[in-house]
């Protein structure tokens, strides 16, 4: 019995010994690697999270317990594929490389419906719709008069007419239509055999308020802004000079600002670009008037040659010019990022980074990232060209807290995946109208559009609402 007692003391011993190692070890994140090396190696761990959310995880072809979001730990060093099941949508697949005490995180994985089915919205056939960018607004156009134009609210998806009916601009066409990212104000010019008039519209009620302002204008304004946080002053740009108008006392500042070649706004102070080559800021009153220091060299150099910009002041620390051949510069180095095609772009102000668009193409500009330094000059930001496959691309959109791309090329909407892992994939969503604009909202994850075979309003889910109420 004593012999027997001291065989099971050794042999538990011997186990304690053995296993305890590898207890320890295996908390601390290591496993034994079988095989000819015979090793123990770090482990990394996999976070995933889905849009939907419940989505069933396949490691190769091994079926995963947990549903997504969920974190998938004590996995080898190495490449795995990895796939992403939920009924009714396409599954989603990527082999994604694993390193040693590393975590990889896969947080914004959209997962697209199997079929896009138009969702109609409101019955009848419109012609256009107008954006409103930075609202929950947009306008639907029937027609060329005043009274062919309808106001729609995507959060509470009902429409009115932009025009009271007892309004006398109603029955006059609409020649020209301004509005200011952010703002929910339009300001609209009109034609008529009386004249040209221009009417400044609240369109938030379904009684809009709508004010003449056709005795403050002097001539036809080439471009006009705004400041969107307050409605006192417009800015109309006529050649080469600004003209300042004041809606609260009716009275016009003729040659505000003169010899200018392009002007932007940012609460409240005017960023004024000059022929002279200047950069200057000015507040809304003409009382201060300064040319930002060390600037007037650079610019000479990088405006020289003549044209017309837009001016488009981000977040009061990076400035961007567009011209008229569709070049882009910008405040920071290198200064001078895209030569020529520019149509259009977007920032994200949370993640500081541009999306802008050409004709064939779609770019982004990191102006969080800082390249490090190598040698004695300062080197900026990089532009990353992500497609170059479009045709006639004329509206792009962060999507999905900046993860996609949504995107418009001629009469077919596509989403791009620009942050998981690898190269950026392409998914064509489904056709609109042909040169129609469609419109984004983030908020909703909806995109609205005009179905091409008989001009409804219709819209689709491009993100679940409910992962961006989570979110």
């Amino acid at each position: 019995m004593p012999t027997l007692r001291k065989l099971f003391f050794y042999l538990f011993t011997a186990i304690y010994l053995a296993l305890c190692p590898l207890l320890i070890l295996y908390a601390l994140g290591y496993l034994f690697k079988p095989g000819a090396e015979h090793s123990v190696v770090k482990t990394g761990l996999l976070s995933l999270s889905s849009t939907p959310e419940g989505a069933s995880v396949f490691v190769g072809k091994t079926l995963y317990p947990e549903k997504t979001p969920t974190i998938i730990r004590d996995l080898l060093p190495g490449a795995y594929s990895l796939t992403l099941a939920f009924n009714g949508y396409k599954p989603w697949t990527r082999t994604v490389p694993l390193e040693a005490g590393k975590s990889t995180a896969l947080e914004r994985i959209l997962l697209l419906p199997r079929e896009w089915k138009p969702h109609p919205v409101l019955s009848g056939s419109f012609e256009e719709i107008i954006p409103m960018p930075g609202n929950r607004f947009l306008l639907l156009k029937k027609g060329p008069w005043g009274e062919d134009h309808f106001v729609f609210d995507m959060e509470t998806l009902t429409h009115w007419p932009l025009f009271p009916a007892d309004s006398p601009l109603r029955g006059r066409r609409v020649s020209a239509l301004h509005t200011v990212e952010g703002s929910p104000f339009i300001l609209l010019s009109l034609d008529s055999g009386e004249g040209k008039a221009f009417a400044w519209i609240d369109p938030r009620e379904k009684e809009p308020l709508v004010e003449d302002l056709s005795g403050l204008f002097p001539e036809r304004p080439d471009r006009v802004q705004w400041d969107p946080h307050e409605r006192r002053y417009l800015f109309t740009l006529q050649g080469r000079h600004l003209n300042r108008l004041d809606i609260d006392s009716r009275v016009c500042t003729p040659r505000f600002l003169e010899q200018i070649r392009g002007f932007g706004l940012f609460h409240q102070t005017i960023y004024a670009l000059r022929e002279d080559g200047a950069f200057l800021e000015v507040d809304e009153e003409g009382k201060k008037k300064e040319v930002l220091p060390d600037e007037t060299a650079a610019t000479e150099d990088l405006f020289g040659g003549g044209g017309s910009f837009r001016v488009e002041v981000l977040r009061g620390e990076i400035i961007l010019f567009l011209g008229e051949r569709g070049e882009l510069l910008a405040n920071r180095l290198p200064h001078r990022f895209v030569e020529k095609g520019v149509r259009g772009f977007e920032f994200d102000p949370h993640q500081e980074r541009l999306l802008l668009w050409q004709k064939g193409a779609i770019g982004i500009l990191d102006f969080s990232r800082k390249e490090p330094e190598r040698g004695p000059f300062e080197r900026g930001p990089k532009l990353l060209w992500v497609y170059r496959k479009g045709r006639d691309i004329r509206q792009a959109f962060w999507a999905h807290e900046g993860s996609h791309l949504l995107f418009r090329d001629n009469d077919r909407v596509f989403l791009l995946e620009v942050e998981t892992r690898g190269k950026p994939r392409l998914a064509h969503l489904f056709r609109v109208k042909a040169g129609g604009p469609v419109v984004y909202w983030e908020a909703e994850g909806r995109l609205y559009y005009l179905e091409g075979s008989d001009n409804r309003l219709c819209s689709a889910e491009i993100v679940p609402r409910r992962n961006l109420l989570l979110q």
